[in-house]
């Protein structure tokens, strides 16, 4: 099977292809958030260097988000667009279940944070099961203090996206970071994430996949 993943998400561009869970190309490009202007440059030349045609694509695997509201609706739009023409699956995977699988090693349970903007942050709680990070509890947008308060100091993956260009946030610092065994959430990883999920016989081709947004809760006033 040859998949295209495509992550928009970050402030980089990760785009792959893959024949029966080969690389046949690996693309990673800090590109400031330029996804919309280079996205079908690049998409061209992997096919042309792989001697590829779109319609060969047989499922496509996209990073559905949290995370840049514009970023996530590029990848999403362009292949739903795609595998709409040629009738192929989309395989969504979740920005921080594509983070969570940059742990492979870990028995124990581990959080999972993502941060895009000031100080708030996506997170929830993983488990490895038979390789693949299986979320234990909802994906959740709240304060970073409010995440340290609460999570007693326990180890967590942690990504920030664009934290170079923000004001230094001394409260990242109290935050104990995991060691990864995959460093960059690439669109390799999203790739094999993606396959497990293809193979999964409670996988529903004709499902809807939309772009996940998810809210800050509001504490009600006593």
């Amino acid at each position: 099977m040859i998949r295209l993943s495509v992550d928009t998400s970050f402030e980089h561009l990760g785009l792959c292809l893959t024949r029966n869970g080969a690389p046949l190309a690996n693309y990673y490009s800090l590109c400031n958030r330029r996804n919309s202007k280079i996205i079908f440059g690049v998409i061209d030349d992997l096919l042309k260097n792989t001697e590829l045609s779109i319609a060969e694509i047989e499922a496509y695997v996209i990073n559905c988000g949290p995370g840049s509201y514009t970023g996530v609706r590029i990848g999403m739009g362009v292949v739903k667009t795609f595998a709409q023409v040629h009738s192929k699956p989309v395989v969504p995977v979740n920005s921080l279940e594509l983070l969570a699988g940059q742990i492979r090693n870990l028995k124990d349970d581990f959080p999972v944070l993502l941060n895009c903007s000031r100080r708030e942050v996506f997170h929830s709680v993983f488990r490895i099961i038979d390789d693949q990070p299986v979320a234990q509890a909802p994906i959740q947008l709240t304060s970073l203090e409010k995440f340290i308060d609460n999570s007693g100091g326990v180890p967590v993956v942690l990504y920030r996206v664009s934290s170079e260009r923000r004001k230094p946030e001394p409260l990242f610092e109290k935050l104990v970071l995991l060691p990864l065994d995959y460093p960059v959430p690439d669109a390799l990883l999203l790739d094999r994430l993606g396959a497990k999920k293809l193979a999964a016989p409670d996988f529903d081709p004709y499902a809807p996949v939309n772009p996940l947004y998810i809210k800050r809760d509001v504490e009600k006033p006593l």
